[in-house]
């Protein structure tokens, strides 16, 4: 996916974003992002791509789709006491 091909679905959603109430604009985000995700693109493996175009793409890409490192297996809780 290119950046061209980002910025359309992003116009998209900014052309149908000011419709939709505020309480419920993350959950449409996250609705339309999942159909890119199973129709168009792993988000997963693009998700640095989405960065810096719209706030709640932002934050829907940020809390789905973007895997954190797990702490390390030698972590043992005690190293913190």
């Amino acid at each position: 996916m290119n950046e061209d091909e980002i910025e359309v679905y992003v116009q998209l959603w900014t052309s149908v974003k000011s419709y939709i109430p505020a309480k419920e604009k993350e959950s449409a985000c996250e609705h339309f992002l999942s159909v890119i995700n199973e129709n168009v693109c792993d988000l997963e493996e693009v998700a640095a791509l989405w960065a810096g175009y719209d706030g709640t793409i932002d934050k829907v890409i940020r809390n789905n789709y973007i895997e954190y490192e797990d702490l390390d297996d030698d972590y043992d809780e005690n190293d913190f006491d």
